[in-house]
């Protein structure tokens, strides 16, 4: 949605070309000395009035078409700028400030279990990588730390150069005995309120938590600080039922994941529709929906070449 729109500038992808100008003129301006010398002689040896105005006027046209010739050159383009507002559908479209995105993965023991394809922990990690390669294409930051008894990190910061190595530790982690889930909901906040940018915290789980604080208070104390999370519920696992009804009531988003052998482009669409409600909640608990877009119009160079077809004709007529 535009809210207001107004052109401010005009700018050139080859400034450099304006250097034409100083160089051309001056050699421009003798030759039509001493060619305006010759024909003047010519036109008194041969008996001729010459038309001194329409001499001057086809002087200064091919000046111009030469000042012409190097704005050309120049490339011009206007720019406008356009306030947007961010909504949910045009998040990933649109250019924004970049947000940070906290993934909390669980691999406690529970998440080998094969109660969807090919394993919980295969769904989570297809999940993961997937929102790492988005927020990588898109310039967000986003880090990963997975949690059982403890938190500890396993991608950080994960850049464009650092990606395939963090897929790599993703698909070669190891599962652990505990699952603190209360424990890694706390260290999420914590990292978010810590955030010098718009966060949201991303938990990827299958809800069974055997150690650690409540799950329950863990979500609430996010709810009330007003970070933004959004849960993934890998695989049926029915202590999964405290950590729903917690989202439920706090009104935190979450997505429930249990596909089959062949449906592996399902974790692709949930990871995409998670990265995007993860980025726009960032934006919005930061009152950052308002955004500045930039466009760029080069009409104006089809401009500048229709005028110079009429100039050079004119400049090609005297010589007829």
């Amino acid at each position: 949605m535009h809210l207001q729109s107004h052109m401010t500038s005009i700018g050139f992808e080859n400034p450099l070309a304006f250097l034409i100008i100083p160089v051309s003129l001056p050699i421009l301006f003798l030759l039509y000395i001493r060619s305006r010398k010759r024909s003047l002689a010519l036109a008194e040896r041969l008996g001729r009035v010459g038309r001194p105005s329409i001499a001057k006027a086809l002087a200064v046209v091919k000046l111009f078409t030469s000042i012409l010739i190097a704005f050309a050159a120049a490339q011009p383009y206007t720019v406008s700028y356009s306030y947007t507002t961010i909504t949910l559908d045009n998040v990933l479209e649109v250019n924004t400030t970049s947000t940070r995105i906290v993934v909390l993965l669980d691999i406690s023991k529970s998440m080998g279990y094969a109660d969807t394809y090919p394993s919980r922990i295969g769904n989570a990690v297809s999940i993961v990588k997937r929102v790492a390669e988005m927020a990588v294409e898109r310039g967000d930051a986003v880090d990963v730390y997975g949690f059982s008894s403890s938190v500890k990190p396993l991608c950080i910061a994960v850049n464009k150069s650092s990606l395939e190595s963090c897929r790599a530790v993703l698909d070669s982690v190891e599962l652990e005995q505990f699952s603190a889930v209360g424990d890694a909901i706390y260290f999420g906040y914590a990292k978010a309120m810590a955030s010098a940018v718009p966060t949201a915290v991303v938990l990827v789980t299958d809800g069974g938590h055997n150690y650690g604080a409540p799950v329950d208070g863990a979500v609430k104390s996010v709810e009330s600080a007003g970070i933004p999370m959004a849960v993934v519920l890998v695989g049926r696992d029915p202590r999964a039922s405290s950590l729903e009804k917690a989202c439920e009531e706090a009104g935190v988003p979450l997505f429930r994941v249990g596909v089959s052998a062949g449906e592996e482009d399902v974790l692709h669409y949930v990871a995409e529709k998670l990265y995007a409600k993860a980025r726009f909640e960032a934006l919005k608990a930061a009152g950052q929906l308002q955004v500045v877009v930039q466009k760029r119009d080069y009409t104006i160079q089809l401009y500048a070449l229709l005028a110079l077809i009429p100039l050079i004709a004119a400049s090609v007529a005297e010589g007829i």
